[in-house]
């Protein structure tokens, strides 16, 4: 009975230290990933800049090549981000510099004057230099 109660007490203990990992990097990259999505809504090239790593890359579906920061950074001139909701955030540690966050994005949007909504969950690479932030990589999957 005792070992029983024992491992109950481990397991327990690391399930909070895992709880508490994951909330220890999430708020501020939540926020950021908020920043990145509101700054491409309002056409702020600037600040979409500022959270995107000179190194970034990009894949979504319909593409043939990965994009990069400046194709994401000017995307704001073709595609018109009507609204958007950002549910489900997970934030992964990848060490102390890097994390990997998950979310779900419903949006609709206009291109060439054409109305357009998704679904679609996205996963993204985020690296940290100095106390900011950046967007490293992103994938963008569409759900049915």
């Amino acid at each position: 009975m005792r070992k029983i109660a024992v491992a109950v007490l481990l397991l327990a203990c690391a399930s909070a230290a895992i709880a508490q990992e994951k909330q220890a990097g999430a708020p501020p990259l939540e926020a950021r990933v908020r920043k990145l999505w509101q700054s491409f809504k309002d056409k702020d090239k600037a600040a979409l800049s500022s959270v995107i790593d000179d190194h970034f890359r990009m894949f979504e579906e319909g593409l043939t090549a990965f994009a990069d920061k400046k194709a994401e950074v000017n995307a704001v001139d073709e595609f018109e981000l009507v609204s958007y909701t950002l549910t489900d955030f997970t934030v992964k540690s990848l060490g102390p510099n890097a994390a990997l966050v998950t979310y779900i994005a419903q949006y609709e949007g206009k291109t060439g004057g054409e109305s357009s909504k998704a679904k679609s969950v996205f996963g993204e690479v985020w690296t940290r230099s100095g106390n900011e932030w950046k967007a490293l990589y992103l994938q963008e999957t569409y759900m049915k």
